[in-house]
């Protein structure tokens, strides 16, 4: 079995088994521990969270602050964009937090060496999937010449993401939008 064959097999069981995915690849930043990347080892709240994400098409989370769950969702995306031509919108109250999302994203991404390389870090002969992000935008590109996937981020406004169509649409901070 090749490497790519055994990574198809994984992405298979991973669309199956989201909280696995997120358990074993999923990351987070922790400013206050030793090292900054940390393993997202999630509470059983947040379990569930993610779990009623992945079976719900519509989900409103009314939370405290600094729970993770900005974290949570961004890993949750990450395994929607295991698939091809699949757009992520994420919206934030000001262009600067929606920089920040699509900066999250990146770091999950370049954590994940099973399955992604940032475009220009891809070593010699890899088959899986690249990244390219840019400050509002980020592209993973398919091996197999599949439509590529993207996320885009948008400050907050009355025609943001106007003509966009997203099969997963992200909502940050909403509570603090207009």
């Amino acid at each position: 079995m090749t490497a790519q064959e055994i990574r198809e097999r994984e992405i298979e069981y991973c669309l199956d088994n989201v909280v696995y995915f997120v358990r074993t690849y999923g990351h987070i930043e922790d400013k206050d521990a030793d090292e900054l990347i940390q393993p997202f080892d999630m509470w059983p709240e947040q379990e569930e969270a993610l779990l009623s994400i992945h079976e719900n098409r519509l989900n409103a989370i009314l939370k405290a602050r600094q729970l993770g769950f900005s974290w949570l969702v961004i890993n949750y995306s990450a395994l929607y964009l295991l698939n091809s031509g699949r757009t992520i919108i994420a919206l934030s109250r000001s262009e600067e937090e929606a920089k920040e999302l699509i900066r999250r994203m990146s770091v999950v991404l370049k954590n994940m060496p099973e399955f992604f390389y940032e475009e220009k870090e891809a070593p010699a002969g890899w088959t899986g999937m690249t990244f390219k992000a840019n400050a509002m935008d980020l592209v993973v590109h398919y091996p197999d010449g599949r439509p590529d996937s993207i996320m885009k981020g948008f400050p907050s406004s009355p025609s943001a993401a106007r003509s966009f169509t997203a099969g997963l649409l992200i909502f940050d901070e909403w509570a603090f939008q207009q």
